[in-house]
């Protein structure tokens, strides 16, 4: 029997040992770089923050116009702490990202932006022209828009 406890113990020292190893050289975590710093927004969207203040919204992959405005109207009133009248302007249109490298992005700004051209006589809701803007309410207003995501 003794040399049976001496053998657990012994197993169990070298897991511990192991064990120790392990998170030793798991302490200093690497860089992550700076898709590590984003807002996730209730539609499942990824909001990441430019050095100039405007912020770029990556919503899930193959989500319609409407997602695109809910998002930047959830991070502006929520982390920007907009009022619902503020406006939020278009900076640049669907274009790759700067962060992330996806193809389908759009930054967004609530400082003013000159337009790119004179708006048509019918505007449509989901243009992104830089210059286009809603204000943070009628923007929030396309959340009621996009289908809920049941996760099962």
């Amino acid at each position: 029997m003794p040399a049976r406890f001496f053998a657990t113990v012994q197993t169990r020292a070298l897991a511990a040992g192991a064990a120790a190893l392990m998170v030793a050289g798991c302490t200093e975590m690497p860089d992550l770089g700076p898709q590590a710093d984003y807002y996730s927004t209730r539609t499942q969207a990824r909001i990441y923050v430019l050095d100039n203040g405007d912020f770029e919204v990556v919503p899930p992959i193959g989500a319609e116009g409407a997602a695109y405005w809910c998002a930047a109207s959830d991070y502006a009133r929520l982390r920007l702490q907009a009022d619902y009248a503020q406006d939020l302007y278009v900076v640049k249109g669907r274009a790759p990202s700067t962060v992330t490298g996806r193809i389908d992005t759009i930054t967004f700004s609530l400082n003013g932006v000159p337009r790119a051209e004179e708006p048509p006589f019918i505007r449509r809701s989901y243009s992104f022209k830089p210059g286009d803007s809603f204000s943070v309410s009628a923007a929030e207003s396309f959340c009621r828009d996009l289908q809920p995501y049941l996760l099962f």
